[in-house]
């Protein structure tokens, strides 16, 4: 008789036999007929078998498991932690859009202008350009460049508007800043007129002479140049403190000697006489600058010649 504490032992090893007797190749014996056993006996011996087979067959720490095929390449994944963010910047950067660069526009604060005496205006900076135009006493003009000297000035056409043309600056005043002004050139002058034309003389300082208790600076002028002179503009300036003396035009301003005070109307070419210029309250032992601008018709038409000396005054 069969003890009771050897019936698992023995229904165990009856499993055992079962399954290895299905293992072996080419067997078709069948096992032997056993005793009928319960299924759950059956079940738990079968998982205490897979169990140890599991631990058996299980592959040792570190080995790989899989050999993979020829020409498959493996990445192996590592442990390497990623490198942290900085805030080191790129060494590239996004190229900058370029603009355009706006171009020089002029302000409605151009300096302006105004004659001291009847103006010729013309294309050019001397008596050898045509005259255009004319600036007037009590006209007022803006100016928008100069030669590089500021001795002349390129001012909008008061008789022309719309059009420009250069303006000499002993007979003319400038108020506003002139710093910003372009520097311009003019057009090469014209053919020299002819000498039955043109207009030239020389000058001199004569000496001083009071006409109805006023003082006044008499100038020697010779005509050297092809016409007859008709007008003048005396106009001087008080070099020493700045200060416009006096700007005076005539139609008869031709004297016979330093003591006359009425002249004439003409000065044919190859003769001498003078011009005189009001001195009024001006400093004696001052220097001061003449400018005399004569021309072939009356009201300073014509042919003009501008000629600029200095002198002290007496």
């Amino acid at each position: 008789m069969i003890n009771k504490n050897t019936r698992p032992i023995a229904i165990l090893s009856i499993v055992l036999i079962f399954m290895s007797a299905c293992n072996l190749p080419g067997t078709t014996t069948l096992p032997p007929a056993v005793t009928a056993v319960g299924a759950d006996v059956i079940y738990t011996a079968a998982a205490q078998t897979l169990a140890v087979q599991l631990t058996e067959h299980a592959p040792t720490p570190g080995m790989a498991t899989d050999t993979p095929d020829a020409g498959v390449q493996v990445v192996e994944e590592t442990n390497t932690p990623l490198i942290p963010p900085t805030d080191t910047p790129s060494p590239y950067t996004s190229t900058p859009e370029f603009t355009n660069t706006p171009m020089f526009t002029a302000t409605s604060s151009n300096p302006m202008i105004t004659a001291s005496m009847p103006t010729n205006c013309r294309t050019g900076t001397s008596k050898d350009y045509p005259r255009v135009g004319s600036l007037n006493v009590g006209d007022v003009s803006q100016v928008i460049g100069r030669n590089s000297t500021s001795t002349w000035w390129y001012i909008e056409n008061p008789s022309n508007p719309g059009s420009y043309c250069w303006v000499w600056g002993e007979t003319t005043s400038v108020t506003g800043n002139t710093s910003a002004l372009q520097v311009m050139t003019p057009p090469p002058p014209p053919p020299t007129s002819t000498s039955e034309t043109a207009s030239s003389f020389s000058t001199s300082f004569a000496d001083t002479h009071k006409c109805s208790g006023d003082k006044y600076a008499y100038f020697k002028v010779t005509n050297s140049g092809g016409k007859a002179l008709e007008s003048a503009n005396v106009k001087i300036k008080d070099e020493t403190d700045g200060d416009t003396i006096s700007s005076a035009s005539s139609n008869k301003p031709f004297l016979s000697g330093t003591s006359d005070c009425s002249g004439d109307d003409t000065l044919e070419v190859g003769d001498s006489a003078y011009v005189a210029g009001y001195l009024g309250g001006g400093n004696s032992g001052h220097e001061a600058k003449a400018a005399i601008y004569l021309c072939t018709k009356e009201s300073l038409e014509g042919s003009c010649t501008n000629i600029v000396i200095t002198f002290t005054i007496p």
